[in-house]
């Protein structure tokens, strides 16, 4: 009797996980890729060279010019004098580029965060409007049928959620102490690793 129960017991709950099973919906999507070509980056994009390209292009010709004068020293010994000014023009140089990072930096941070509630928004606009139950990143998942993939409707959503968002602000502009998005920041940088600075914060070394 105890054997016929517990399989009973089974039986019923194999069912119901394969009713839940049944009734749920998932989909998986390219986040990077989404993020990477959305409409809020590439507006973020032409901000940031709007607001640094400027002060980026000054840094870079400062760092080569350092550079060329580093070199000339290996051929000729620079006076005490030349020497120390050397390392005061190096040293200005330098803070003046963790300033440019710094700013740089705060931008992407807040441009990263903006992209990501656009995103955010698009998938739950689906799961919504498609019934999906459960959206997941490939980069997470180690194999996945193509006909879950919906990165294509995930772009599309959230380039609708990010025009969205910006008619809403132009009506009624964005609330007390809250960042813009993406696309109208007055600073915003491309939420990427490096993406403009390069090499700047890396003064070159004299002898």
């Amino acid at each position: 009797m105890r054997y016929i129960a517990c399989l009973a017991a089974c039986l019923f709950l194999s069912a119901s996980f394969d009713a839940a099973a049944a009734d749920s919906k998932t989909a998986v999507f390219n986040l990077q890729k989404t993020a990477a070509e959305c409409d809020a980056l590439q507006e973020a994009r032409a901000a940031l060279d709007s607001k640094f390209g400027e002060q980026k292009n000054s840094l870079e010709k400062e760092r080569l010019r350092l550079e060329k004068k580093a070199s000339e020293f290996q051929n000729k010994k620079p006076t005490a004098k030349q020497q120390e000014n050397f390392v005061r023009e190096q040293r200005e140089y330098g803070e003046k580029a963790q300033a440019f990072m710094r700013l740089l930096q705060a931008d992407e941070q807040r441009v990263r965060r903006d992209i990501d509630e656009v995103i955010s928004r698009a998938a739950k606009n689906l799961a919504e409007s498609k019934g999906y139950t459960l959206i997941m990143d490939i980069a997470d998942i180690v194999y996945y049928d193509s006909a879950l993939d919906i990165t294509a409707d995930m772009l599309a959503e959230s380039n609708a959620v990010f025009k969205k968002i910006k008619e809403d602000m132009l009506k009624s502009g964005p609330p007390q102490g809250a960042a813009p998005p993406a696309g109208n920041a007055p600073a915003p940088a491309v939420p990427q690793r490096g993406a403009a600075g390069g090499n700047a914060a890396q003064p070159p070394q004299g002898r």
